[in-house]
């Protein structure tokens, strides 16, 4: 009788330490499957921001291919312009006589201007700006 007492000790110790195993791996299994729902939304999330960064990617490739064309045709224009003004020179003696001279000295200081390092430099190059001559006539405006 005590042998059956005792295997009947060592049966229950037996069965409260699997119910305990049981419980602790069932916490592990929740556990994990909480990390595997947290690791499925992350590489969901993922997934959209590559979609979306493709079609970004779409819209910028368009765009700079809709700028090539615009540049090609920009170049184009100027190169026709460039053949007019050309043909122009050739045709007109005076044009010719007109493009080659300089502009007056007035307004080539016009066009002078330090090089900027900075726009605070340009404001105050812009403030402390000389003022033009008066040319002595009235304004037509």
């Amino acid at each position: 009788m005590r042998i059956l007492l005792v295997i009947l000790t060592a049966m229950f110790l037996l069965i409260v330490i699997l119910l305990l195993s049981n419980r602790s791996l069932q916490h592990d299994l929740n556990h994990a499957a909480q990390q595997r729902d947290a690791l499925a939304i992350s590489l969901q999330q993922r997934e959209q921001t590559i979609t979306a960064l493709n079609q970004q990617m779409r819209q910028r490739e368009q765009a700079e291919l809709a700028l090539r064309e615009d540049l090609s045709s920009a170049r184009q224009i100027m190169q026709t312009r460039e053949q007019q003004r050309q043909r122009s020179l050739h045709v007109n003696a005076q044009n010719r006589q007109w493009a080659d001279g300089g502009l007056p000295a007035d307004i080539s200081r016009l066009h002078q201007r330090p090089a900027f390092s900075s726009a605070s430099d340009y404001l105050r190059w812009l403030s402390g700006g000389q003022r033009l001559p008066d040319s002595g006539q009235p304004s037509r405006h």
